[in-house]
């Protein structure tokens, strides 16, 4: 699947999720490339790739976060829910490790 229907699949989705579970907010983050092969002194080559999980799904809806978490084609890889202290610390290593791609509504303040 190209990266253009991938994105319009996710919209579709962050869109029904925000209008059937009568979510807060809806942010849809791409993950960050992690390193994966160094070689040399400083090191002269990094390797970086995305491995497995491309996109993350977050719906919060009150004091409960839901991740879908979303491959390379907009295939749905499965879900967790964290709730209460858990969702600020999820959220926490969620914002480091991503990026957002956008939020619905659109005056989102996760962003």
């Amino acid at each position: 699947m190209e990266p253009r229907s991938v994105l319009r699949l996710l919209r579709e989705f962050a869109a029904r999720e925000l209008r059937e579970k009568k979510a807060d907010h809806i942010c849809v983050r791409r993950v960050k490339m992690e390193p994966t092969l160094r070689r040399g002194w400083l090191p002269d080559l990094i390797v970086r790739e995305v491995r497995g999980i491309h996109y993350l799904v977050c719906v919060f809806s009150g004091d409960v976060l839901r991740v879908y978490y979303i491959g390379k084609g907009g295939e749905s890889l499965g879900a967790s829910e964290f709730i209460g202290g858990e969702k600020d610390k999820m959220w926490e290593d969620i914002s480091e490790r991503t990026r957002n791609v956008f939020c619905l509504p659109t005056r989102c303040h996760f962003s």
